[in-house]
């Protein structure tokens, strides 16, 4: 299980570093820009001026965390709503990235399982001061 938890970790955290970096420093060539929903849904996140800025250094953060193995439970939770919105996009919008989208989602909520011992107390019914 350790070595499952390593690779997953490592792979995830060089996605989301690889990918997060290729915004800003474009070294992996780029698609056209979709059309219908997935472009109108793009062009918007784009069209707001900050959001994808904003979330690309998360991701080369969140990315770079989980590769050094520090504040690996905070970073997969700051991660995971990022990773169900490209499942969530390339399932519903962009069905040719599925696999990819899918293969993300995998494996920030099989490291989240494998954390779970990390979240029990946010888990708490009624919580005290």
């Amino acid at each position: 299980m350790k070595i499952a938890v390593l690779i997953a970790r490592i792979l995830l955290g060089l996605i989301f570093v690889v990918f997060g970096l290729n915004f800003f420093f474009p070294f992996i060539p780029k698609q056209p820009m979709p059309t219908g929903a997935a472009g109108a849904f793009s062009g918007g996140l784009y069209g707001s001026g900050y959001f994808f800025q904003y979330m690309k250094v998360l991701e080369i953060l969140s990315g770079l965390f989980l590769l050094a193995n520090r504040y690996t439970a905070f970073f997969l939770l700051v991660l995971l709503p990022i990773s169900l919105n490209i499942a969530l996009y390339h399932t519903i919008l962009a069905p040719a990235g599925a696999p990819i989208g899918i293969s993300i989602i995998v494996l920030n909520v099989f490291l989240c399982i494998a954390y779970i011992k990390y979240y029990s107390s946010v888990f708490t019914a009624k919580p005290t001061v």
